[in-house]
């Protein structure tokens, strides 16, 4: 009952508060007790997310105690992977280079160091990374490193270099929308307009074409790729 009783006064209170707000202000000022069911939910909705989020955080927690219990490579990789799947990136780094010292051989370390390293906004240590990874393994992650090598030479104004490895990747694959894109930026910046529009177009092509468990994926590369030929 004190717990309810609690809730209503905040959202009475937040009620207050957002009646100073333009524009939506008069709602809540005005608006008697609806404004207050508003507030209430909005007040609900907020509350959920804070519990959605310290859950996830003492899981975290946790999960990171438990791993770090036993020190090897192979659990410092796991619980980089783990870091870096909670957007951790800057964190997980040296959990990942422990990884890929302890267990040189191991493709995956290397890929996963080269997602933290890019995370973390080091496209140079991402690159050695992911080149080491594809001369072990070209096809990790289903393609995925050589796409990430592609990138990180994007960002490091190696465009010439970057259409190579995207070259590498369709052969392996056909066209993708991430890889069209990637390769419709990297032309651009050679100053080749012409092939550069018509890679962008390609990706809206392949997009409308999509299957549906790639849909959601490929409109957000039409949706950059829309973007791209603004400019």
């Amino acid at each position: 009952m004190l717990r309810l009783l609690g809730f209503f006064v905040l959202a009475v209170l937040l009620a207050g508060l957002l009646g100073h707000v333009p524009v939506i202000g008069p709602l809540f000022r005005h608006g008697g007790l609806l404004g207050v069911f508003v507030a209430a939910g909005l007040l609900s909705f907020a509350l959920g997310r804070l519990g959605e989020r310290l859950v996830t955080a003492r899981k975290l927690k946790a999960e990171v105690q438990a791993l770090g219990a036993v020190d090897s490579p192979h659990n410092r990789g796991k619980l980089g992977a783990l870091l870096l799947a909670r957007g951790r990136a800057r964190a997980a780094r040296a959990h990942l280079a422990a990884a890929v010292a302890g267990e040189p051989d191991s493709a995956e370390w290397r890929y996963r160091l080269g997602l933290a390293e890019l995370g973390a906004g080091d496209p140079a240590a991402a690159l050695a990374a992911f080149e080491a990874c594809v001369a072990r393994e070209e096809e990790h992650a289903y393609g995925q490193a050589l796409l990430r090598c592609a990138e990180c030479l994007q960002r490091l104004g190696r465009a010439q270099e970057a259409l190579a490895a995207l070259a590498r990747h369709e052969r392996n694959h056909g066209e993708m929308p991430e890889a069209l894109y990637r390769r419709g930026r990297a032309l651009a910046a050679l100053g080749r307009r012409s092939e550069a529009r018509a890679a962008l177009a390609r990706v809206l092509e392949l997009s409308a074409r999509a299957t549906r468990y790639q849909r959601a994926e490929a409109r957000g590369w039409a949706f950059r790729a829309r973007l791209a030929r603004l400019f």
